[in-house]
């Protein structure tokens, strides 16, 4: 957790993290209420947001869903939630073991929060998570990095959040070691002011992210639905076996990661 804080600007600072992602919620949130509409069990009427920040998302949501409760790692982001939204349900707790003991129709994962479970331990053990609150017929909508960007590119872009004004400075490189994803970002505020980052995350292949999910107990929805970053799952009445029709991992295998393509590809 302090390790996860030290290496972000955005999460030692939740109010900052806040402006910069809040804009967005709305529109997350439509595309989750949406794909639960196409493809998740009739009359849904709970959510779990897993990863859930500030709970921006998670307001929008249960203006939908009567039982709507989000988790998060960061006490910072659980402290700005509950005086932000006092009327929202959010606990902290690590996506890795957390266990509220309650079923939810809906469980999603987005903002791509899976994408700091950085060894298949710790992917497989969220993937537990999300299965152990997820009946059968219900559904998993998991946002996380699926492609490389392009490495040793220093790219500049302009932030705007609140009243404050940055220039972000980023580049990704891989870990010659492990294949972990390290961004490094740099703040430069107006007024003077700079902080850097160091975050490492993991880019999971669709074939490894399909992998996990089957594994904890999930089948991927077939063809996949937009947007091309969120990947919905239906939770099946039984744990994948070796004898569970179309599933080819058998009960206790876990995927393995594989390192990126020699040629990465942009994320968009």
């Amino acid at each position: 957790m302090e390790a996860l804080e030290a290496a972000s600007l955005p999460y030692r600072r939740p109010e900052f993290y806040a402006a910069l992602t809040d804009v967005d919620a709305p529109h997350t949130a439509a595309l989750i209420t949406a794909m639960v509409y196409l493809h998740g069990p009739a009359g849904a009427s709970s959510v779990l947001d897993i990863g859930c920040g500030t709970g921006a998302v998670l307001e929008e949501l249960a203006k939908h869903y009567p039982t709507a409760v989000g988790v998060d790692l960061l006490p910072g982001m659980v402290e700005v939630a509950s005086a932000r939204r006092a009327m929202l349900d959010v606990r902290q707790g690590d996506m890795r073991n957390v266990r509220l003991r309650q079923m939810f129709d809906v469980v999603a994962c987005v903002g791509n929060a899976l994408a700091y479970m950085v060894s298949p331990e710790d992917t497989a053990a969220a993937f537990t998570t999300f299965a152990e609150h997820c009946p059968p017929g219900g559904l998993l909508l998991v946002q996380t990095l699926m492609e490389t960007p392009e490495l040793g590119v220093v790219k500049t872009t302009p932030v705007f959040a609140g009243d404050r004004a940055a220039v972000a400075t980023i580049t990704y490189n891989l870990d010659p070691v492990d294949g972990t994803l390290v961004m490094t970002r740099s703040w430069a505020f107006a007024g003077g002011e700079t902080a850097v980052d160091v975050i490492r995350r993991r880019a999971l292949t669709p074939d490894e992210l399909v992998g996990f999910a089957i594994s904890a107990g999930f089948r991927s929805i077939e063809p996949q639905p937009w947007p091309k970053h969120m990947t919905a799952f239906l939770r099946e009445d039984q744990p994948c076996g070796i004898e569970q029709k179309g599933c080819d991992i058998a009960a206790g295998d876990r995927p393995t990661f594989r390192l990126p393509e020699s040629s990465p590809r942009e994320r968009p």
